[in-house]
């Protein structure tokens, strides 16, 4: 239940100076919230309780009573308790907790339905039910007629906080803007100060982790948000249920981070790789370059591709020749139409090479001709028969 906070005798509305302000079910922390409002909306306070105002409900606040215990009548929105001592519960827009009572109904009292939840009905906050806000939320605005009369033994309203847009007045001590009323009102006390509570903290911290966890693990930058949630680990404002929270996500931003480190470690690696791998390929095709340019060509002859006088059997006879003289070096027998469009080439040929017994010559049956420079001869060509005229190159 809720705890038992006296009303003041003179109670001042207030507006809220910061956005995201947790309204809850109880004064403290641990009182799960009911809502939220945001900068500059209307509270009217009653009591106070150490940091917490006890406020009229705001704006879409709403109750809880089990459907038992009520009578609908009319056109249904309305209802009435059957039975005396029933438990009004605080309700909340933000969860479905439905734990803390905020007071009891007696047999006959009349309630606003809103619509229903579970074996609930929501219902518009009866007369005697309240709220809690953090003070250093609230900023005074000016007095306002007593809720509830209490005794004058209860703790004053505070009343200290100056409105966010008032100009700083210099003074020896606190800042104070006085409540006045014809009525002679409580001594003020310095209201907290509007750093954001931890729970603010907390949801601020939240929304960052939320937003890194869209991007990829390596563009995200982890520090900031880890620092938000060490800060919180170690203040003892915050819920312990939230608590635990904090020390998962704490624990994941850690094992972020490591992964991180290695997968920039693992891309470092993949393009150093990648690096040497193209450095391999230029240098090995550099090296099929100077092979290229440098591999020798053997052939069986080379000579001037001439025809010959001489013809036997079903095969053309060819000759290769000196080029400097005309004489034979060696004969070719072949069929091949392409070596007419060899003729008077000086010509590389492959094949082996034979004796005519018949004819008493050399002679080779070629299986590839080509035309070659005869000033490579030596360098780049080689063949174990070559003109007589050329052989004085060799070294």
């Amino acid at each position: 239940m809720a705890p038992e906070v006296e009303n003041t005798k003179y109670s001042f509305s207030g507006v809220v100076n910061s956005n995201a302000v947790y309204v809850r079910s109880g004064a403290g922390e641990n009182f799960y919230p009911t809502l939220k409002l945001d900068k500059g909306a209307p509270v009217t306070v009653v009591g106070i309780r150490f940091d917490w105002l006890k406020i009229m409900p705001p704006d879409g606040s709403f109750c809880y009573v089990a459907k038992a215990f009520v009578e609908k009548f009319g056109d249904g929105s309305k209802g009435r308790l059957s039975k005396g001592d029933v438990n009004v519960r605080a309700g909340s827009s933000l969860n479905d907790v439905k734990t803390i009572v905020l007071m009891k109904l007696d047999e006959g009292v009349e309630v606003t339905i809103l619509g229903e939840k579970d074996e609930y009905y929501k219902i518009v906050p009866p007369p005697g039910s309240f709220f809690y806000v953090n003070k250093q939320f609230v900023d005074p605005v000016k007095p306002v007629e007593a809720v509830a009369k209490a005794p004058d033994t209860t703790e004053p309203v505070n009343t200290t906080h100056a409105p966010v847009d008032a100009a700083p007045t210099p003074t020896t001590g606190p800042s104070v803007v006085e409540i006045t009323s014809s009525a002679p009102t409580a001594a003020p006390v310095a209201l907290a100060s509007t750093l954001p509570s931890a729970e603010v903290r907390f949801e601020q911290a939240e929304t960052a982790f939320n937003a890194l966890s869209k991007i990829p693990t390596e563009d995200q930058a982890m520090d900031e948000v880890l620092t938000q949630y060490n800060s919180l680990s170690t203040d003892d404002t915050l819920a312990e249920s939230l608590k635990r929270i904090v020390d998962f996500r704490i624990v994941t931003l850690k094992v972020r981070q490591g992964a991180k480190v290695e997968l920039l470690a693992l891309r470092e690696t993949q393009k150093a790789n990648q690096q040497k791998q193209l450095a391999l390929k230029a240098e090995h095709e550099e090296l099929v370059n100077r092979v290229k340019d440098s591999s020798v060509q053997v052939f069986s002859a080379v000579g001037t591709l001439q025809t010959s006088s001489l013809q036997q059997g079903g095969q053309t006879l060819y000759r290769l020749t000196d080029p400097a003289t005309g004489r034979t070096v060696v004969y070719l027998r072949s069929n091949d139409a392409s070596l007419l469009s060899l003729l008077g080439q000086f010509v590389g040929v492959r094949g082996d090479v034979v004796t005519d017994q018949q004819l008493s010559l050399r002679m080779i049956t070629p299986t590839e001709t080509l035309p070659v420079d005869p000033d490579q001869l030596f360098k780049t060509i080689a063949a174990p028969i070559v003109p007589p005229s050329l052989a004085g190159k060799a070294r």
